[in-house]
């Protein structure tokens, strides 16, 4: 009986790995969750997720990548968007996410993290205004989303959606967004940008 157990625990360890499925709190210690280029699987407080990250060639330096989240419902997928709920703008909801910028500086970019015991999962993206170019440092805003369920049914939002908790300004001015997240957040300057 002893080895059978064992030999069960060593095989579901051997199906996470080859699957690459495991709870956000059986991942790697990186708070990050790390969405590349392609199909990403992960689960999530028991829910099966994906993101799938493509680029979107312009033929010049502004490619960009284009981010959707999905999370599995029984045999259906079903898209999990973001909603930004600010006073003029109530309930605007956001598809997909979008990395971009030029050959000098990304001006659009996000991480998702992984919920910890005293911080819940959370996706927080990095907007930089324009300017008057690319090469440009300018102001940069953070907007921070939290995984919620709609429990209510609330006509209009999905049954599980990104929802936006607050939104602030980053103290510097910056030219690529990734530098905000690095020294103001501490979430590192890895972009995983596909350009």
């Amino acid at each position: 009986m002893h080895k059978q157990v064992l030999w069960t625990i060593g095989f579901l360890a051997v199906l996470c790995l080859v699957t690459g499925f495991a709870s956000a709190s059986e991942q790697d210690g990186n708070a990050e969750i790390s969405i590349d280029n392609g199909i990403n699987r992960f689960v999530l407080d028991g829910k099966e997720f994906m993101a799938v990250r493509a680029i979107r060639e312009n033929f010049n330096a502004h490619d960009f990548d284009v981010v959707t989240f999905y999370v599995r419902d029984s045999d259906t997928w079903k898209l999990v968007p973001l909603f930004e709920d600010y006073s003029d703008k109530q309930g605007a909801e956001r598809d997909l996410l979008t990395v971009s910028g030029g050959a000098d500086c990304v001006l659009h970019d996000f991480r998702l993290l992984r919920a910890t015991a005293t911080h819940p999962l959370e996706l927080v993206a990095a907007d930089r205004e324009l300017g008057k170019s690319y090469a440009d440092s300018n102001i940069v805003h953070f907007t921070y989303f939290e995984l919620a369920t709609n429990d209510a049914n609330i006509p209009g939002r999905p049954s599980l959606y990104f929802k936006m908790q607050k939104s602030t300004v980053a103290r510097a001015q910056y030219c690529d967004v990734n530098e905000a997240l690095d020294k103001e957040l501490h979430l590192g300057a890895d972009s995983h940008f596909s350009r």
